[in-house]
């Protein structure tokens, strides 16, 4: 059952599991102190996801104004002497010469 082959003994000498150890504990210092010091470290993690949560919310809006718009676009588009009218009586506070405005203070 021999067949010739030779094993060899451990005489005590781990050097490559030193050499493993030593690797492992070099890749673990430098994945902490780019968690804590690096280009992208926590903090500015941290700021980067509430400057996109603050453009998430910004867009939002903006795209609740958009359709709002699109649909005054539409509605002057359909209806244009009527809306036109109340578009002028409500920003420019015009008036017909029969009429009178009444404002209000809040």
């Amino acid at each position: 059952m021999a067949l010739g082959l030779r094993v060899k003994r451990n005489s005590g000498d781990s050097g490559p599991d030193k050499l493993a150890l030593v690797f492992f504990i070099a890749m673990l210092f430098f994945t902490v102190y780019n968690f804590l010091f690096g280009r992208y470290n926590l903090m500015e993690l941290k700021k980067i996801r509430e400057n996109l949560t603050n453009i998430e919310a910004r867009l939002q809006s903006l795209k609740k104004e958009n359709s709002k718009l699109e649909e005054d676009v539409e509605l002057v588009e359909k209806g244009r002497d009527y809306y036109l009218e109340e578009l002028v009586r409500q920003k420019m506070q015009l008036q017909r010469p029969e009429e009178r405005i009444i404002l209000f203070k809040k």
